[in-house]
């Protein structure tokens, strides 16, 4: 199976990688290819301030640093239908958001396409992991959840940083891989690599999308 990150892979890489194992499954000591039977979906700091006009990268950031724009709303044309495919199967939603000091109130909103609906949670974090200093964690165990899928951004940062805090409280985690962004292209690959190998199921999105209309079916 030919992945994203194939290019970046010399031929020790791959001889590394297939002779370890992690191409077949994942990590053997944090056994990180798992999916459970309760899965909620976290959203990733899918803000104003983040995601900003839809406008080639280089013009987001001349407006504000922290801005993606266009490379953003590649991936919500797989985000937003993803989202819907977990309400309609009954998985949990819950968004965080990055809430920098002196920051416009009006940019910490999550972004109109991608707006929270009733029985939705809304968490707001001040560092990378959505669990560091959070409640999320008594949430998701409070909800009986075993399996984290999540989406957002950035891929190398708050995506990681909440991938790794997941798989190490003990939940499976799941990246669909169209549904993570990232500013640098570089950084994106490597980190979903990284957690391919270490952390996460890595998969196409519509192939999560399969796995939660499964549960969806089973409840």
């Amino acid at each position: 199976m030919a992945h994203l990150w194939d290019d970046l892979l010399t031929e020790q890489d791959r001889a590394v990688i297939k002779k370890a194992g992690y191409d077949t499954r994942g990590s053997v000591i944090a056994d990180s290819r798992g999916k459970g039977k309760a899965p909620a979906l976290l959203v990733i700091d899918m803000q104003r301030l983040i995601v900003a006009e839809n406008v080639p990268i280089l013009e987001a950031v001349a407006l504000r640093p922290i801005a993606i724009g266009e490379i953003a709303y590649r991936a919500m044309q797989y985000i937003v239908p993803f989202i819907e495919v977990c309400r309609s199967a009954g998985v949990p939603v819950v968004y965080t958001r990055v809430v920098p000091e002196n920051c416009d109130p009006a940019l910490i909103e999550v972004v109109e396409e991608l707006a929270p609906q009733p029985g939705d949670v809304v968490i707001d974090k001040r560092y990378s992991s959505a669990f560091y200093g959070t409640p999320l964690l008594t949430y998701l165990v409070r909800m009986g959840i075993d399996t984290v899928i999540v989406v957002g951004n950035a891929t190398s940062g708050c995506v990681r940083a909440t991938v790794v805090d997941a798989r190490q409280m003990g939940f499976n985690v799941i990246v669909p891989q169209e549904c993570v962004f990232d500013r640098v292209e570089a950084s994106h690959k490597i980190s979903l690599l990284d957690m391919w190998m270490k952390y996460a199921s890595v998969i196409p999105a519509e192939e999560a999308a399969s796995y939660v209309r499964q549960i969806g079916q089973k409840a």
